[in-house]
């Protein structure tokens, strides 16, 4: 499959197949020229779902050097993995205790509301 192929049918960014292109074909190829193949689409979905998951371009490019073959590194790439579920569980708790801030000056303001009703 060429580039257009893959990008419509896989709907991935120009991000993640020039992210592919540079850190794992190291591909001088053309864009439009390049062709695609089962193989390549297992690396271009991990890609866009380790961007999707938070990743930054360095974090992503990290995990790829990695070898998947390698069992040794697979404790490198859980280790990368759980780093960031950790941030982002932290981001979470943080949003949630912005939400229970919010809810309470809600529930301040109705409770003053109410009672200036009824002084009324």
């Amino acid at each position: 499959m060429n580039r257009s192929t893959v990008q419509a049918t896989y709907q991935l960014s120009d991000q993640v197949l020039s992210d592919y292109d540079t850190w794992v074909r190291h591909d001088e190829t053309k864009p439009d020229e390049r062709q695609y193949d089962d193989a390549d689409l297992v690396y271009l979905q991990t890609i866009a779902a380790l961007y999707t998951m938070g990743f930054t371009a360095a974090e992503v490019a990290t995990y790829l050097q990695f070898d998947e073959r390698n069992q040794r590194t697979t404790e490198q790439r859980l280790g990368l993995l759980t780093r960031k579920r950790k941030e982002r569980l932290a981001e979470i708790h943080q949003c949630e205790s912005q939400v229970a801030a919010i809810d309470y000056l809600r529930f301040h303001l109705n409770d003053q509301n109410k009672g200036a009703e009824n002084d009324g």
